[in-house]
């Protein structure tokens, strides 16, 4: 609820060689897409994430459940960050903007001391940070109606060439399906969203 302060758990895991859902959606939305010109790279990340404790769930068992981490395909990073704003699935997201405390603090990895902390293992995760030039938009789009207690989704980074002041902009139009030269990841009748600018 909102104004409580709650703690909101995420695992965030990718692909250990070339994810060809991104690398396919990439061609596609640098040669069909509004704004494909801008598109330098898009990365994604699978994530499952839930508030509180709820009865039954805690990171040991999705890493231990084969849904969730694959540690023959994937990394992982497992991140925790406090909030008072709502559950996503209890409030409009929307098109609204992902807190820049989000993800928070990293917890654990499959990489253990290998793994760098906070933001460098974050943007590891994501296929590294941002050139010089670039600004990184990270989507998080997950399916309308999920109840929880675990809500699970996709977190995409597209990394975008040209003013920044515009680059958010820029990553809804990719992102965001709104007519055939507008948008691949989002279905905005089925999905919700947030976006940020890394």
């Amino acid at each position: 609820m909102s104004g409580d302060i709650t703690k909101q758990t995420t695992l965030l895991t990718s692909h250990k060689g070339v994810d060809l859902h991104a690398a396919t959606a990439l061609h596609v939305m640098q040669d069909r897409l509004e704004q494909g010109d801008r598109l330098a790279a898009l990365c994604r990340c699978e994530l499952h994430t839930f508030w509180g404790e709820p009865a039954g769930v805690n990171m040991e068992r999705l890493l231990d459940t084969g849904r969730f981490y694959n540690p023959n395909k994937h990394h992982y990073g497992h991140f925790e960050t406090t909030s008072s704003a709502p559950a996503w699935f209890d409030a409009p997201t929307a098109g609204h903007d992902l807190e820049s405390s989000w993800p928070g603090e990293l917890k654990g990895s499959d990489l253990g001391a290998a793994a760098v902390a906070g933001p460098a293992f974050y943007d590891r995760l994501l296929g590294g940070p941002a050139a010089s030039g670039q600004t990184a938009v990270d989507v998080v789009s997950f399916p309308l109606g999920q109840a929880g207690p675990v809500l699970s989704g996709v977190l995409w980074r597209l990394l975008l060439t040209g003013d920044p002041a515009s680059a958010v902009a820029a990553g809804r139009t990719l992102a965001v399906a709104r007519h055939r030269k507008e948008g691949l990841l989002v279905n905005p009748h089925m999905e919700s969203w947030l976006t940020a600018a890394r």
